[in-house]
């Protein structure tokens, strides 16, 4: 190995031949050598690294990192930004008239269900100010097949929102990174193929919903540093079949259908992107114009949507609210139509297992029904999955177990064997399957006469006078219990 005086005479003949002149005398020549590496391509660095090393006696990883600390940087003004900036239109904007205008685009456009072109319009202003909500819904393309016109509704979002980010797949490790840099309007296609398997991005997605969780942390460096990442954005999905549970809470969810032969509308052309430009200004003005003011508005939002489509529903109304010209009416109105579309089919299997025995709780008389005889019950109902639910098979009695476990209920074991009480039901009932739990035990009869499975609870299960519980006697601190030792039975099991 040479010495390190040879090096040096030879780095000072290289600076000579090459014209550098001589080296500032207080760098060591090994320090010299790794400057000059600097200065050299990738590929020619790449080709001399390892001899390099080992002629200056250190590891290649440490030579690598040393070279790398004396190539100049590029500053954020070198980099080009991806995301166009938009110049504010220079007039004050009216915003129903902005609204009515951006509606019109989307109609001209998409086939919508009723009630999807309202939220879909007051959903790019939220985009717009996005800074001023405290929870951000995510805007979501549903549909059962493909050519429903998902992507056309995903691109003419894109072309009315600030700072589109089109993507068809991502890594989770992008999306924050870009999120964190950007602040983009994320437009994620094709969702099924990659978004419903991939636990850690829907994490991503999930938690950019509310503003003060949205955030991720992740190790950065050869240090491993703990870093803080920014997820809050607004998200826009499309995709074929049901969005994730847990998406779907989070989400205005448009279901579309494909189009029948007398629906016109315009096809959407990448060519005539500029004539969304005016929009766009006066969609930027308004987020100017505004953003403070919708900060410390508090709307009102429909009593109809759950606790968490009313958290959805809040930026919406208070955009819809500034707007005013009947836009508040209309965009209320059309959160509560949508939902209702939505809540046609139950958003998970313990769900749907709920809905179902309270129709099978309806048709009995009893306040207890067999494990077994509630499984071939399940199993007679028509359009239910329960018949065919494992793999072509009927469901179990255990399987049933499993499913209601979480909500609270549980079989119980009487001289006729496994059985649930009809009160276990009760609470479940309220909680998951009524619309309006707070007014489900005191409702009245439903228009043909029939009574509710929860009617039926509080009628058959309440204490009674003379302290029997449904079909059984004995103790009863204020709700039906199950019979004990001393329980005397009068035989209607």
């Amino acid at each position: 190995m040479n010495s390190f005086a040879e090096i040096a005479t030879r780095d000072e003949a290289h600076r000579r031949d090459v014209g550098m002149g001589p080296p500032p005398s207080s760098l060591s020549p090994e320090e010299v050598k790794i400057t000059e590496l600097s200065q050299l391509s990738e590929l020619r660095y790449e080709k001399c690294r390892e001899a390099e090393a080992k002629e200056l006696g250190i590891r290649v990883t440490a030579l690598d990192k040393m070279v790398n600390a004396k190539r100049p940087k590029e500053t954020e003004s070198d980099l080009p930004d991806p995301f166009e900036n938009v110049e504010p239109w220079p007039d004050g904007v009216d915003g129903a008239a902005l609204l009515s205008d951006i509606r019109d685009v989307i109609q001209r456009h998409c086939v919508l269900p009723e009630h999807s072109d309202v939220l879909m319009a007051t959903w790019v202003l939220h985009a717009w100010t996005h800074d001023a909500a405290d929870i951000s819904p995510i805007l979501a393309f549903v549909s059962p097949e493909k050519r429903c016109g998902k992507t056309t509704a995903l691109s003419t979002i894109g072309v009315l929102a600030p700072k589109p980010m089109h993507n068809v797949n991502i890594t989770t490790s992008v999306l924050f990174r870009v999120i964190e840099k950007y602040c983009p309007t994320v437009l994620i296609d094709e969702g099924d193929t990659y978004l419903t398997d991939n636990e850690e991005l829907r994490g991503i997605v999930n938690g950019g919903h509310n503003r003060l969780s949205a955030y991720v942390w992740r190790s950065v460096g050869d240090d491993h540093e703990p870093k803080q990442f920014k997820v809050w954005a607004p998200k826009c999905i499309a995709m074929i079949g049901k969005l994730p549970d847990t998406l779907e809470d989070r989400a205005l969810v448009v279901p579309l259908r494909r189009k029948q032969a007398g629906e016109k509308v315009e096809r959407f052309r990448a060519d005539k992107l500029a004539e969304f430009v005016p929009l766009r200004r006066r969609a930027q003005r308004w987020a100017d114009d505004n953003l403070m003011r919708l900060r410390g508005l508090d709307p009102a939002v429909p009593n109809a949507l759950n606790d968490r489509a009313q958290d959805n529903a809040r930026a919406i109304c208070a955009i819809a609210d500034l707007a005013g010209k009947g836009w508040p009416e209309s965009v209320r109105s059309a959160l509560v139509g949508l939902a209702k579309q939505n809540d046609d089919e139950p958003q998970s299997p313990g769900v749907l297992l709920l809905r179902d025995i309270s129709e099978v709780i309806e048709a009995q008389k009893s306040s207890r029904i067999g494990s077994q005889e509630l499984c071939e019950a399940l199993c007679a109902l028509e359009d239910a999955p329960w018949a065919e639910w494992w793999s072509g098979k009927p469901i179990t009695s255990r399987r049933i177990t499993t499913l209601l476990k979480p909500y609270g209920v549980i079989p119980r074991r009487d001289r006729f064997g496994s059985c649930y009480w009809v009160a276990d039901f009760a609470d479940a009932l309220n909680r998951y399957v009524s619309d309006t739990p707070s007014e489900t035990a005191t409702s009245a009869t439903s228009a043909t006469g029939q009574q509710t499975a929860t009617e039926k609870l509080n009628e058959n299960n309440s204490p009674l006078q003379n302290g029997t519980c449904g079909s059984f006697t004995g103790p009863q601190p204020g709700k039906c219990h199950i019979p004990t030792q001393s329980t005397t039975y009068d035989g209607e099991f």
